[in-house]
């Protein structure tokens, strides 16, 4: 089954329909963003919910990672920054998930090796700015073999320009193990989910894992 991340939450309802719809993790953004959400925040979104959540960090520092981990009570982590393979087996040791992510347009697959048996990877888009993170844009998908055989052995998540419109394609086209959405699941105001749209997504991602069992 592909592993279905929504990132971006800041409400209550998107979170009660991420779990009705079957998501398995949903993501809560502590970096610079329009989805930011403050700790209290965070936890409050955390409490109501089953699902796995992970926090997306960029830079925070270690100690400000766990504290905030501790805080809120994530599963799992998203590491945007410079995080060395020794900060990604610190937090993995304390029994998160850790997930580091590379930009697939500025930096080469084989850089995933000095973090063998540390994270998971994640590859994606990266900010024309100079920010840390996505865009909504789609990378070149024909790279995505390179970066599997470069992260050999770890989860690879792709994100980036996801949404219900060409989901199925990256799956068809990659079978990656998992994918991440958060602007293909709005329609409007950044970190309010289009619930229509995050149930096709879903849907889609269901439609093919039934489809190749």
């Amino acid at each position: 089954m592909t592993t279905i991340k929504a990132c971006g939450f800041t409400r209550a309802e998107d979170v009660a329909a991420a779990e009705r719809l079957g998501v398995d993790w949903i993501g809560l953004v502590f970096a610079p963003s329009k989805r930011r959400v403050e700790v209290e925040q965070a936890a409050r979104l955390r409490a109501g919910t089953r699902l796995r959540c992970m926090g997306v960090f960029v830079d925070a520092g270690i100690e400000k990672v766990r504290e905030t981990a501790r805080r809120v009570g994530l599963d799992g982590v998203q590491l945007h920054g410079v995080e060395s393979p020794e900060d990604c087996r610190r937090l993995r040791d304390e029994g998160l998930f850790v997930v580091k992510a590379f930009s697939a347009l500025l930096e080469r697959p084989g850089a995933a090796a000095a973090y063998k048996g540390r994270r998971r990877c994640r590859a994606r888009r990266r900010r024309g700015s100079g920010e840390r993170g996505g865009r909504g844009q789609t990378f070149r998908w024909q790279d995505i073999p390179e970066w599997r055989k470069g992260a050999e052995g770890f989860f690879l998540w792709i994100a980036g320009g996801l949404r219900p419109e060409n989901v199925q394609e990256l799956l068809r086209g990659y079978r990656p193990d998992g994918v991440d959405v958060s602007s293909g699941i709005e329609t409007g105001v950044p970190g309010v989910k289009d619930v229509a749209r995050m149930e096709e997504f879903v849907r889609k991602v269901r439609e093919w894992d039934d489809g190749t069992r």
